[in-house]
């Protein structure tokens, strides 16, 4: 009688990667109420007990997800701060970094499932908007200084109005199931602040 194959094992770390970017896309694309460990198992071809390996609890993969999100998230702005020595053109390129509305702001549906019952999961969210706060106000401010965009609001005004603005493209996106929303948006802001 011959032995049921055994499951192949993944290379150590693949796991919890795999597991880490099947969440991701699935928290994205369906909520991440409505996405079960279950989907997650499925999605990623790691088992339940590996999971748990990784992972105390979904919640807990959920904030790891975010932390990922944080960093990529962060990454871009250090890019744009370390190659870019024009304060203006760094405001620039914040606004023409790649932005698909229709698919929504990848922090969006965290904060508007888990806002209120799970405190935990917005602390990396809100980190970072304070990160692009310190980001966007340092280039307005800047770039004020050396005379090259209007002083008629403050630095940090500027920095709420566009922060408000991408993220209520990203609304109106979806709404309307258009991506030249969010894009005609954040060109009408760009001449609007004096950016193009």
């Amino acid at each position: 009688m011959s032995e049921s194959p055994k499951k192949k094992r993944l290379p150590r770390g693949q796991g919890r990667e795999r597991i880490l970017s099947s969440a991701a896309d699935l928290f994205l694309k369906n909520g991440f109420e409505a996405t079960s460990p279950q989907a997650i198992y499925a999605a990623s071809g790691v088992g339940q007990g590996s999971f748990y390996h990784h992972f105390a609890s979904k919640d807990d993969l959920a904030n790891a997800v975010l932390e990922r999100i944080v960093e990529e998230k962060t990454a871009e702005l250090n890019h744009i701060t370390s190659t870019i020595p024009n304060p203006k053109k760094r405001l620039e390129a914040y606004l023409k970094l790649p932005r698909k509305g229709t698919e929504g702001c990848k922090f969006g549906r965290f904060m508007y499932e888990t806002s209120g019952q799970k405190q935990q999961l917005n602390k990396p969210i809100q980190g970072f908007f304070d990160e692009l706060q310190r980001f966007l106000s340092h280039n307005f401010q800047t770039a004020q200084n050396q005379g090259l965009i209007s002083s008629d609001f403050s630095a940090q005004e500027l920095s709420s109005i566009l922060m408000e603005q991408v993220q209520g493209g990203y609304i109106m996106s979806r709404i309307y199931q258009s991506d030249d929303l969010q894009v005609n948006t954040l060109k009408r802001l760009a001449k609007q602040l004096g950016l193009t």
